[in-house]
């Protein structure tokens, strides 16, 4: 809630509306999937209130603290909706995702002074990412988390020892991608079964796989 739009993720955005709404388009938005940079311009003349501002330079870690820019816009816009829809506890949720490689890296031991090499019982594969996507609310309730992993085809016995009711995606990478959080957010949506009269407020990140048409799509679908 305190992070702005880039002009990429602005015409992407209204390429997924023109297509969603089988708008015809010029050839060059179909090849770059996103809308051209002369509609942008045309866009931010129609909407004189819009303005490109340059965000305060922050890294990732800063990003994630309580600098004053980001926590008191966040605040702002989090007060906003609360007075607007008044969310009861339990329907305040934060998502987040995180990775997690399968094999760690080996603790050091003791040995005898001067020994070159100390072996230790260790996994023969090389360490591959799994993304984990969790949800957690106000209330500190949780809902199954969706595990994404580094596969082309999913097994069921990949999610031997999970959480019940955690759902299971693949994607080469192992990364999250916009397909897979539209199904993730399904996965929130069939828990939580939130309503036109119970509105769930969802606080995460602006990552490039949250910011999409299908995404908006689904929750439209909901109320």
């Amino acid at each position: 809630m305190c992070h702005g739009l880039t002009t990429t993720q602005t015409r992407e955005l209204a390429y997924q509306f023109a297509v969603a709404n089988k708008i015809v388009t010029p050839p060059e938005w179909n090849k770059n999937n996103k809308a051209g940079i002369h509609w942008l311009h045309g866009f931010m003349n129609r909407h004189k209130e819009l303005s490109l501002r340059q965000p305060e330079s922050t890294s990732l870690s800063r990003t994630s603290s309580f600098n004053k820019t980001n926590t008191t816009t966040f605040f702002l816009n989090l007060e906003k909706l609360y007075k607007k829809h008044n969310f009861a506890p339990n329907m305040i949720w934060n998502l987040d995702e995180t990775g997690c490689m399968t094999v760690t890296k080996p603790p050091k031991v003791i040995a005898v002074r001067g020994t070159k090499q100390v072996g230790q019982i260790a996994s023969a594969e090389r360490g591959t990412l799994i993304t984990v996507l969790f949800f957690i609310n106000a209330s500190g309730e949780t809902i199954p988390p969706v595990f994404i992993f580094p596969r082309v085809y999913f097994k069921d016995n990949m999610l031997k020892g999970a959480t019940v009711g955690s759902k299971g995606m693949v994607n080469p990478s192992g990364w999250m991608t916009e397909e897979i959080f539209v199904e993730s957010l399904k996965h929130f949506i069939s828990h939580v079964q939130p309503t036109i009269d119970k509105k769930a407020l969802i606080i995460m990140d602006n990552h490039a796989s949250h910011v999409n048409l299908q995404v908006l799509s689904v929750q439209e679908k909901t109320t």
